[in-house]
């Protein structure tokens, strides 16, 4: 069973070689920030009429972290979206 999954892991990596994930050398010394954006689509999910909260971690020029969730209230506002972008636990 683990000797399948292997071969099934090595096999997906060999498919996905041209994708990568790439950070900057230039001016390395001075991009050793942590930079965050977030974002928030509101009513995004128009199912449920939900805004759509996301963020990424940006390191060295490249991503690091990244999140994307469906907020747990029901917001009136933009305002009150983009206020509960920051406080929302995502």
């Amino acid at each position: 069973m683990h000797l399948n999954a292997g071969k099934n892991l090595l096999k997906f990596l060999d498919s996905i070689e041209e994708l990568a994930i790439c950070y900057g050398r230039k001016g390395l010394t001075n991009d050793l920030q942590l930079i965050k954006y977030c974002d928030n689509n509101f009513t995004g999910d128009r199912e449920f009429s939900k805004s759509i909260y996301s963020y990424i971690f940006k390191f060295a020029g490249g991503p690091i972290s990244w999140k994307s969730k469906r907020a747990s209230t029901v917001v009136l506002s933009t305002l009150e979206a983009e206020t509960d972008t920051f406080t929302e636990d995502i």
